[in-house]
């Protein structure tokens, strides 16, 4: 389907798109908007956005494809393999919502170069996608927001690029630092 009129589209790599769209949802806590994963040649994500989106493609290692670009749309009820499928289908009751474009390159930045870690959470452990200012304790765990004051909150475990485990620090900014201590309550 030609890109450009209804929706624009950010065509990223598998594994960055996937980290991506896992982040997304953390932050929205619901579906982003519609995501298309075509698993054939060279897998790639596509995240439909509002047409005309501004988006720094460069920065953030993607493709946006608009006016004149096409991109392989499944049918509604596509939602697996082979070839393009739905990993976010387009909500039927609300046709029009797209992927926030700004949230989308924000998701991407983070995606790019980061690695799961597991952090303890009440009684259990979660794996969560995290960048080096997170383990280096510069940035807020939840939001990677850097603004200081940002609060300890306990340990967690990264794997290096070598596979070697290590622990950090845990920081929050002090909105979510709030948020961790009632979820923490909550599962005690």
């Amino acid at each position: 389907m030609k890109g450009g009129t209804f929706w624009d589209a950010v065509a990223v790599g598998q594994n960055v798109g996937l980290e991506a769209l896992s982040i997304l949802e953390g932050r929205t806590e619901r579906r982003p908007g519609p995501v298309i994963w075509d698993s054939r040649r060279e897998p790639r994500i596509s995240f439909l956005v509002p047409p005309r989106s501004i988006i720094d493609t460069e920065s953030i290692g993607c493709r946006l494809l608009s006016f004149g670009d096409y991109v392989a749309v499944p049918g509604l009820l596509v939602i697996e393999p082979p070839g393009p499928h739905w990993l976010v289908p387009p909500d039927p009751g609300q046709p029009d919502r797209l992927v926030d474009p700004v949230l989308l390159v924000s998701a991407l930045g983070h995606a790019d170069g980061a690695r799961w870690a597991t952090v303890s959470a009440g009684s259990g452990q979660l794996q969560v996608l995290v960048n080096d200012a997170q383990v280096d304790g510069r940035a807020c765990l939840r939001c990677t927001a850097a603004e200081l004051p940002l609060r300890p909150a306990g340990r967690g475990t990264v794997m290096s690029d070598d596979g070697v485990e290590r622990s950090f620090d845990r920081v929050f900014c002090t909105t979510h630092l709030e948020t961790e201590s009632v979820s923490k309550a909550a599962t005690e």
